[in-house]
């Protein structure tokens, strides 16, 4: 969970109101998150999809809902203008842009928004990836802004915190933040550079900003904001969360022309819901002004009898169903009211032929000497797919993901296992280890498997061909092995795990390359089967 430091002054600031811990703890709920510390606070925030609460301003502002201090959708004012960028970067081509003026900095204010950044480019931006955004000194700009592609030998500046000049190269070779995102460049034959009409560089997105124009102090009054990555989904909530974070501060916002359209768009969302379904979630018994009141109390409007209108605002990207909605709701209500209800469902409850399995073998193996691992069952294509020097199949994937590492369902275990190991080359050896989990089929269905693997410096097939023959004994079943090649394998060290005439699994060597990927240090000897097939 995404954790931002504060100053627990400047949060009462903000809220407008003084609340002792207890009252500061019970308003944080209706923000999702909790606290810890005394003057500087800790705010430990259990949503990760909703952008608006990685500021101290958004979190401010949906406490100040739920005291009932502001009520209802709050709305903003985007002020018409004259500012323009020009756009045509193909390398890192979209870009949304805004101005907000008649601002008041001080050392805690510039101190959050640099924490909003990061934690908007890192978290939502998947690490600048899908969207980078740079704050600027807006006076110091002449405009129209130019947004274009140049080759890196023809680009030079002074980057933020230096006092030296410096080409592109240079500046992902030697400069600390350059060095942490070259990989987003690297590979490119140009790189985005954002420029005013004087010529003057603001910033290479989405590295890093000119120490001329990109950077904030006290003295500073008015900022510009850019966001740039391949896709507004990302870009759009990020800029949109920024400039409310800094209206919250008494920010003024002013629009920014981008060749034929101009951002930031903050116009309110709409969605119809049921209150049938409401009550029905949460066990209620709402009536239609009840529940309105609850929704403006969680900072939409809304109208309606039963078939009730939501309008939300426009740094809530996160709302994609009902459900959304009806959670805000309950916090609204407060959770500590709901009364929980026994159920009334008579059944007898026991252990499915999969645990029993599952726990024998679990038993078995940590006889042996094997430690238990578990895994998550979202991984990514890069652990799925291109460590294991495999090509891309067929796989279910998650539509909206918070992160790279998470964004598809695993067809397997193996992969898992090696990931593990990646991270414990330096831990003593030999590591033996063993997983019991759930896969997802490319229909979508759940397969229990189990891996084994065991890496030290005499790790080899024959160790795990006894591993398997003691389970086929103590679990009385009949395996048969036949040679087989994968790319996961070394050629001739690897075999199909068999029972009666059906494949269940794959045993064997793991290939030099492979564990050249893991960066492993050891050989790895591993099998992996379908237990579901033994049952």
């Amino acid at each position: 969970m995404p954790t931002i430091e504060a100053s627990k002054k400047d949060l009462l600031s903000l809220i407008g109101k003084k609340l002792n811990d207890k009252e500061l703890a019970l308003a944080l709920q209706y923000a999702k998150s909790e606290f810890s510390g005394e003057n500087n606070i800790k705010i430990e925030i259990a949503d990760v999809n909703q952008p608006d609460l990685l500021s101290i301003e958004g979190i401010a502002r949906q406490c100040k809902l739920g005291l009932k201090i502001i009520s209802g959708l709050q709305k903003y004012e985007v002020k018409k203008s004259n500012y323009k960028i020009s756009a045509n970067s193909k390398t890192r081509p979209l870009i949304a842009a805004a101005v907000v003026k008649n601002i008041k900095f001080s050392d805690e204010s510039i101190k959050q928004i640099i924490q909003l950044q990061e934690k908007l480019c890192e978290i939502f931006g998947k690490k600048r990836k899908e969207a980078a955004l740079g704050i600027y000194d807006f006076d110091k700009i002449s405009w129209p802004i130019l947004y274009a592609d140049y080759k890196p030998e023809d680009i030079r500046f002074i980057p933020l915190e230096e006092t030296k000049e410096m080409n592109a190269i240079q500046i992902l070779n030697k400069h600390p933040t350059g060095i942490s995102y070259k990989h987003l460049l690297e590979n490119e034959k140009f790189y985005p550079l954002l420029a005013d009409s004087k010529k003057q560089i603001l910033s290479m997105p989405p590295i890093i900003n000119s120490n001329y124009s990109g950077k904030v102090t006290e003295k500073t009054k008015n900022v510009f904001i850019e966001v740039t990555g391949y896709n507004y989904r990302f870009i759009l909530p990020v800029l949109n969360t920024v400039v409310t974070a800094l209206a919250e501060r008494g920010g003024k916002i002013e629009e920014v022309k981008i060749n034929n359209f101009s951002t930031p768009d903050l116009s309110p969302r709409e969605f119809s819901l049921d209150l049938e379904e409401i009550n029905s979630v949460l066990g209620l018994n709402l009536n239609s002004s009840q529940a309105i009141q609850l929704l403006k109390k969680a900072g939409y409007n809304a109208s309606g009898n039963k078939k009730i209108k939501a309008v939300y605002p426009a740094y809530r990207q996160d709302i994609m169903d009902s459900r959304d909605i009806i959670e805000d709701i309950a916090i609204a209500y407060g959770y500590n009211k709901i009364s929980p209800v026994k159920p009334v469902i008579s059944s007898e409850g026991g252990e499915s032929e999969q645990v029993l399995l599952s726990n024998k073998i679990a038993d078995l193996l940590v006889g042996l000497g094997f430690q238990e691992i578990a895994t998550p069952t979202l991984t990514s294509k890069e652990i799925l797919f291109k460590k294991m020097n495999k090509k891309p199949d067929k796989i279910i994937e998650v539509e909206n993901p918070v992160s790279e590492l998470y964004c598809v369902m695993r067809q397997e275990l193996l992969s898992s296992a090696l990931n593990f190991l990646s991270k414990n080359v330096d831990s003593e050896y030999p590591q033996k280890i063993f997983e019991i989990g759930n896969t997802i089929n490319e229909k979508g269905k759940d397969e229990l498997k189990l891996v084994v693997a065991s890496t030290h410096s005499q790790a080899n097939f024959t160790e795990l061909k006894q591993i398997l023959q003691y389970l086929e004994e103590q679990l009385q079943i009949k395996l048969d092995i036949k040679e087989t090649t994968s790319p996961e394998f070394i050629e001739g060290r690897a075999g199909k795990i068999i029972k009666a005439g059906k494949e269940l699994g794959i045993i064997g060597e793991i290939h030099p390359q492979i564990l050249k990927n893991w960066h492993l240090k050891m050989p790895v000897s591993c099998l992996e089967i379908c237990l579901d097939d033994l049952i």
